[in-house]
């Protein structure tokens, strides 16, 4: 990952940086929702920028975007086992849509704060749901990224993962917001341990998470020098049942539409959770 992150960080003094004139201007985007085969509804959501959020259980879409402006894409999957899962995802995107010019528009400098304003404001909303429904808790998490015609930037909070496939490679770009992944970075577990301990999937940051108006900041990743590339933004519904190895492969193929093909596999191992999926090719 190393290797890669030091090629993309963008460089303006970089004497390989690529002329504005030389931008690809457009994107081919690519979606697939599926409630999979044990849960009874699909509490996962998404944002994408002209092609909106699920108004469906399942569904498939596919557009290509003009890169006149920053587009911003996000999945967000309602945190399973918590009361209206469903309910807070469909609050996250719903504020996104509201704050998403503020967040195009945004300078360089000013990027993250715009999505950190984003970010409290989807988390206070959710914690007004939770009060109003009398529930015990509820929240979502965030995978979130950026495109422009000079940068990519990357913003996650709890589990959900963004990937980068370059030059045939995947590489997972987000870290997982885990008690697993903290008991990984003290020690306490190897990373096959951490893999399947039942701490992987305790999320230890998510939009929900506290009604004192200070809400969670997302954890950025990049700029990215803006490369031709393909992007992958998915719910744990995929990699709970997908190996790097599988995506990578799945990938590296001229599927139609690949996001589809990545929750066709997750439902062939079982479907044992609703898979949400985002493939941008840039």
């Amino acid at each position: 990952m190393d290797g890669l992150l030091k090629y993309l960080k963008k460089n303006p003094d970089s004497e390989n940086a690529v002329s504005e004139e030389n931008y690809v201007k457009t994107l081919k985007v690519f979606l697939s929702t599926d409630v999979g085969y044990v849960r009874d509804h699909n509490e996962d959501n998404f944002f994408i920028d002209e092609l909106g959020v699920r108004s469906e259980e399942n569904q498939i879409k596919s557009g290509e975007l003009v890169l006149d402006r920053r587009r911003i894409f996000a999945v967000c999957d309602g945190m399973g086992g918590e009361d209206f899962g469903d309910e807070a995802s469909a609050i996250s995107v719903e504020i996104l849509g509201r704050y998403s010019g503020k967040i195009s528009e945004a300078s360089k400098e000013e990027l993250h704060d715009s999505v950190n304003s984003f970010s409290i404001a989807a988390n206070n909303e959710i914690c007004e749901m939770v009060r109003q429904r009398r529930a015990h808790q509820s929240g979502c998490t965030l995978a979130m990224v950026t495109v422009d015609r000079e940068n990519i930037n990357i913003f996650n909070i709890g589990d959900s993962r963004v990937y980068i496939y370059y030059e045939n490679v995947l590489t997972q770009m987000t870290e997982d917001q885990t008690l697993a992944m903290k008991k990984l970075k003290a020690n306490i577990y190897t990373e096959e341990e951490a893999m399947n301990s039942p701490d992987s999937h305790t999320i230890t940051s998510f939009l929900g998470v506290d009604s004192r108006g200070i809400g969670p900041k997302t954890v950025r990743s990049g700029p990215y020098q803006y490369e031709p590339m393909t992007l992958l933004i998915c719910s744990d519904g995929l990699t709970d049942m997908c190996s790097d190895e599988e995506i990578e492969e799945i990938l590296g193929e001229d599927y139609e539409n690949p996001a589809d093909e990545l929750v066709k596999k997750a439902l062939e191992y079982g479907g044992y959770d609703n898979t949400t999926c985002i493939v941008i090719q840039v």
